[in-house]
C-alpha cells in the first residue's frame, strides 16, 4: 500500500493514540496539539463523514458499523491511508513558524491502521488505559461530554470495542499489544482539570516530559544516554521477548517473575506441553486448535438456536471465489481466513457470532479450547524445575517467593490466578487494559496488589533507551 508523505520529515514525530471507550485519548492528544505545536488528526474523520453522508446520527454503535463497512470494502488501513494523505497535503502548507514539531494521529482501533502507520518514519502508537469505573463515569450520563446513556449500552459498545473477533472490526485490546508506549490516565484531574495551567501541568507530567521530550529528542539524532530505562519497563520488555517464543497463532503471551531486588528467576509463555506437537505442527489441525473446534460446532448447527429456522449458508471465499455452502474457518480451497457471515432470515439473529463456542450467548469460553498451558503457569512451573521452594499447603511463610512480582503482558485468568496466590507472589504488573472479574476478586480476597503497567515496551524500548 503506497504511502503520501512526502512532505512527513524524518525528524518529525509521529503519535498514535488508541484507547479504549473513555479512557482520555482525544483529551491528551488535544492537549498535546495545544502546548506543545503537534498537528492534530483522527481516523474517527471519515468514519464521521460516512455517517453523516448516510443521514445516521452519529451515534456510537452507528460509527463501529461504519469504520468496519470502510475497513471491510477499502482494506483494513483504509482510515489510515485517507488520514495520512489529508495530513500530507495539510503540511505542504505549513512552513516555517506554522510548520508543526510532529503530527498527532487519534482513534486508532485496527491493527491494520497500526501496521499502515508503522511505515512511517518515528511513529510511536500510545496506548491510553483507565480503570473502567473511570471510564463509565466519564461517558454515561447527561451532558455534551457523555456518550451513553446507560451502563448497559456502554458495556455492549466497550465489549464490541475491545475486540469483535474479526479482521475488520474493532481490535482496541490487540491495539494495545502493539503500542509502544502505556499512559496511565485515571487520575481525577482528568476529569476536573479546567484552568489552562493545570491542564498544560497534567499533559507535561503524564505524557510530555516521560516520553514525547524523549521522541522528539531521538527524531531530532540526539542519543538517550542520559535516561535510563525504569526497572519495571526491563523486566515488562523481557515479557514481552518471552511471549515471541510461543508457537500460538492467535496470541501471544509472556511472563516473568523477577525477585525483590529485581532479578529475573522464572519465565514462561503460552504454548503446548513439551511432549505435544504445536497446532501448527499436529496432523489432527494444522491450525489453531480453537478454530478447529469451532468449526466443528458450527458444521453441527443445522438450525438457527434462536428461532429454530433452517440455516442454509450460500457464502464466498473473498481471496480465491470459491461457493462455500457450509460453515468454515479457512477456505477449503486456498486456505485462507474466511468469516462466515450468516443472519438467520427469520430473526435476524447473527448465528455464528453469537452461538459458537466463546462467542456472543455461547456458553463456555474460547480461553477453555486452547490446548496450551499459560504464560504464568510455565512461568511456575519453571520455578520449581529451578529447585525454588514453593510454600506448603499450611505454611506458606516458608515460600522463597516473599517480595517476587509477576510481571505479564495480560492480565491472568482466574486459573492462573489460583496458581499465583498459591505459590505465595503477592503482586502482579500486567500491560493489559481489560481485566477479568474472576480474577481479580481472587487477588484482592488474597490481598495481592494488582498494578496495571505504565512505561516504554519493548518495541521501542531499544529506539528510545539505544
Amino acid at each position: 500500500m503506497k504511502m503520501d508523505i512526502q512532505n512527513f520529515t524524518t525528524d518529525m514525530p509521529v503519535i498514535g493514540f488508541t484507547g479504549a471507550l473513555g479512557s482520555g485519548c482525544t483529551y491528551l492528544a488535544k492537549g498535546l496539539e495545544k502546548h506543545h505545536k503537534y498537528h492534530y488528526c483522527s481516523l474517527s474523520e471519515p468514519v464521521h463523514f460516512f455517517v453523516k453522508k448516510e443521514g445516521k446520527q452519529e451515534t456510537t454503535e452507528n460509527l463501529q458499523d461504519a469504520g468496519n463497512f470502510l475497513r471491510k470494502d477499502f482494506g483494513f488501513g483504509c482510515l489510515a491511508r485517507f488520514v495520512v494523505s489529508q495530513v500530507n497535503r495539510d503540511l505542504k502548507k505549513l512552513e516555517g513558524d506554522k510548520r508543526p514539531v510532529g503530527v498527532i494521529i487519534d482513534g486508532i482501533r485496527n491493527i491494520g491502521e497500526v501496521e499502515f502507520l508503522q511505515q512511517l518514519p518515528n511513529f510511536y502508537l500510545i496506548s491510553v488505559q483507565a480503570g473502567t469505573s473511570i471510564r463509565k463515569q466519564r461517558t454515561i450520563g447527561e451532558g455534551v461530554d457523555k456518550r451513553f446513556a446507560t451502563e448497559k449500552e456502554f458495556n455492549l459498545a466497550d465489549r464490541r470495542d475491545r475486540d469483535e473477533q474479526t479482521e475488520y472490526g474493532q481490535q482496541v485490546k490487540k491495539c494495545n499489544y502493539l503500542s509502544d508506549i502505556i499512559v496511565i490516565n485515571d487520575e481525577d484531574e482528568e476529569v476536573a482539570v479546567r484552568a489552562e495551567k493545570p491542564y498544560k501541568d497534567y499533559i507535561n507530567k503524564i505524557l510530555y516530559e516521560n516520553y514525547i521530550s524523549l521522541i522528539e529528542h531521538i527524531a531530532h539524532g540526539g542519543m538517550s544516554n542520559e535516561k535510563r530505562a525504569r526497572p519495571e519497563e526491563a523486566l515488562m520488555t523481557a515479557a514481552y521477548v518471552e511471549s515471541k517464543r510461543s508457537s500460538c497463532l492467535k496470541r501471544k503471551v509472556g511472563a516473568v517473575i523477577a525477585s525483590s531486588n529485581g532479578d529475573i528467576i522464572a519465565a514462561g509463555h503460552n504454548e503446548v506441553p513439551e511432549t505435544a506437537n504445536t497446532c501448527i505442527d499436529d496432523p489432527r489441525y494444522g491450525r489453531c486448535a480453537r478454530d478447529f473446534a469451532q468449526e466443528e460446532f458450527g458444521q453441527n448447527i443445522k438450525n438457527c438456536p434462536n428461532c429454530g429456522e433452517k440455516i442454509k449458508i450460500q457464502d464466498k471465499c473473498k481471496k480465491c471465489g470459491k461457493e462455500i455452502n457450509e460453515f468454515c474457518k479457512r477456505c477449503p480451497q486456498c486456505k485462507s481466513t474466511v468469516e462466515i457471515e450468516y443472519e438467520c432470515p427469520k430473526c435476524k439473529k447473527n448465528v455464528f457470532q453469537f452461538y459458537l463456542p466463546g462467542s456472543g450467548d455461547s456458553t463456555g469460553k474460547l480461553l477453555d479450547m486452547c490446548r496450551a498451558l499459560h504464560a504464568e503457569e510455565n512461568a511456575i512451573l519453571n520455578l520449581s524445575k529451578l529447585g525454588v521452594r514453593l510454600p506448603h499447603i499450611h505454611k506458606k511463610d516458608e515460600s522463597e517467593l516473599e517480595g517476587c512480582v509477576l510481571y505479564s503482558t495480560t492480565f491472568p485468568c482466574n486459573l492462573c490466578a489460583n496458581k499465583i496466590v498459591t505459590v505465595g507472589i503477592k503482586k502482579v504488573v500486567y500491560a493489559e487494559p481489560y481485566t477479568m472479574e474472576e480474577a481479580k476478586k481472587v487477588f484482592e480476597k488474597e490481598k495481592v496488589i494488582m498494578e496495571r503497567f505504565q512505561g516504554v515496551k519493548s518495541r521501542a524500548y531499544f529506539r528510545l533507551y539505544s
